[in-house]
Formats: structure tokens, sequence, C-alpha cells
């Protein structure tokens, strides 16, 4: 019996260590990755991320707003912390790691609000979190309930990996090279696509509806709150949006409103480029909700000369 015991214990250890080892593995695999959705994580764990200026939101953001432009006009270091195919409560975790991470506050927060900004996260991408799990106690406390994940997740090794095979499989094949591995279209956060007009989802999309949940809206005030509490100033911007996806939307007014109401409230500036001349110009899109790269570009020199109007940048 003793010696049944001490070859389980044995065989425990050994398939402890084989756990622990691969774990590992694919862990700094992932934390080398320098494409979406794990580029801007891995630039906040490498200390990588050094700004004046802070673009938030969802892809809408993540596409929209070209670093390299604003910092040119602006005279700034920015980063574009959007993240893809996620609304606030997301994209709220990301700031709060990004701070408790030890970057200084930033002295300006660009936000991109647009009609999935306060719905609830559904999931999108959840793989994104699981390689930092174990790694970060402040980013586990934040999204362990909102993604589900269980305390097996965070201190079993290779638990958090178990069922998640694509993922796997994305860790175990990604080269070896950094620079390889780089996308080239990424730059501090931004993605610009070089792709024209396909506006096959807008004849297939009979409306576009905007979300107004209590929970996330709660949220979302708060972060404003903590901002205005730490003296960060924030500038709601509504990007643009086809117009032919805007004239489904069944109740554009009642989105307008609701953000012009959180700006009025706080008292912060909402810049809304809904009805845009890029707008109207199918050269500037690839699709109803996005610009392509040439749009961004001249989008973001649009941000930056108004920010530059508006006097809320404050430099030392």
């Amino acid at each position: 019996m003793k010696k049944f015991l001490l070859h389980i214990i044995l065989f425990s250890c050994i398939l402890l260590t084989i756990a622990l080892l691969f774990d590992a593995f694919l862990t700094q695999r992932a934390m080398r990755i320098r494409t979406s959705p794990f580029a801007a994580w891995n630039d906040i764990y490498h200390d990588s991320i050094h700004s004046d200026v802070l673009v938030m939101g969802s892809s809408r953001a993540y596409v929209h707003f070209n670093p390299a432009v604003i910092d040119t006009i602006l005279h700034v270091n920015s980063y574009n912390l959007g993240m893809n195919g996620r609304p606030a409560d997301a994209q709220i975790i990301r700031y709060h790691v990004y701070r408790k991470h030890g970057y200084p506050k930033p002295k300006l927060i660009l936000y991109e609000v647009s009609h999935g900004t306060m719905q609830k996260s559904n999931g999108y991408e959840r793989d994104q979190f699981v390689p930092y799990l174990p790694l970060d106690k402040n980013l586990w406390k934040s999204c362990h309930k909102l993604e589900h994940f269980s305390w097996p997740d965070r201190f079993i090794p290779c638990w958090r990996y178990l069922g998640r095979q694509d993922l796997m499989r994305k860790l175990i094949t990604s080269s070896s090279s950094a620079s390889k591995d780089y996308n080239t279209n990424l730059y501090k956060g931004f993605h610009g696509f070089d792709k024209k007009w396909d506006g096959n989802a807008l004849k297939k999309q009979a409306s576009v509806t905007y979300t107004k949940d209590s929970t996330i809206l709660r949220q979302f005030q708060e972060f404003l709150t903590e901002c205005r509490q730490e003296d960060i100033p924030v500038v709601l911007i509504v990007s643009p949006f086809y117009i032919g996806g805007t004239e489904k939307m069944s109740d554009y007014a009642g989105m307008h409103n609701m953000f012009a109401e959180i700006a009025h409230k706080n008292g912060i500036p909402l810049l809304d480029y809904t009805y845009d001349e890029l707008s109207y110009d199918t050269t500037y899109f690839y699709n109803t909700m996005h610009l392509n790269k040439t749009g961004a570009n001249l989008f973001s020199e649009k941000v930056a000369h108004a920010i530059d109007s508006l006097g809320v940048l404050k430099m030392d």
C-alpha cells in the first residue's frame, strides 16, 4: 500500500511538472504575440506604453484612431486601447488594468462611443484574457465574473487552456520570431485595414439599434466620475458611420440624446461625426461601421485638429 501511494505521489509530481512547463510555454508564446487581440495586453504588461493620450472604445476606436496622425498634429504620445467587439464594461477593465500596472494618469482620454457601447459584453474574443489570469490579480478580480472564469482557471496549471484548442493551436504555431509575427498594420494599438467597400452586410441588415443597459450606464458614469476626480479630461466621440447604416438606425436621436446627456452631466465635450462628409463616401469605409485606413487617417486628422481647438489637452 505504501509503495502504491508513493507511485501515485510520484506520478502526480511528474504530471504537475509537465503541466507547469506546458503552461509556462503557452503563456510565454502568448506574451510575445504582436497581433490582436493580444498585442495591446502585451504592450501593457511589457511596460511598452508611454502615452499622454489614450483612445478607448470598441472596434470603431481600434480601427478609426491612428496614433501616428494624432501624435504628429498634437505633438503628443498617444496609444489606442480600443477593444474589438467589446462594449464599455470590458473597455473599462482594460483601462483599470493599465493604470494598476503602474502607468501614470493620461493627460486626455478620447472615448469613442457608438450604438453598442452601453450593452453588456457577450464573450467576444474571450480568449484574450486567458494567458494573463494567473499573472495579474487585478485582471482576475475585474474580469472573472464578467467572463465566467472559475478559480481553477487561475490556480491550476493549464486548466484555463483546456477546451480551447484554437487558442492552443495559435500559441503553439505562432512564429518564434517577434519580427516575423508582427502585424505591420498594427501600430500603438491601432489597426488600419487596407480594404475596399463591401456593402453586402448593409444590404442584408433591416435595422440598426442602439443599446441602453442600466448597469453599463452606471459603470460608465463611475468611470467618468473617477476621471473627473483625477482631473483627467475626457472627450466623447461618435466616429463616422456610413450614412446608409445611420438611415437604418431605429432611433438615432435616442442614441445621440443619451450621449449628449452623459456629456452634459459630466461637463465634457461630445464630438459627433455621424453626419460628417466622410460618412457619405464609401471610399473611406470597408463596411457600414468601420473606416478603412485611408478614412481612419483623414478622420484622425479631423479629431486631432478638433482637440487642438477645444483646448482640453494641457501638456507640461
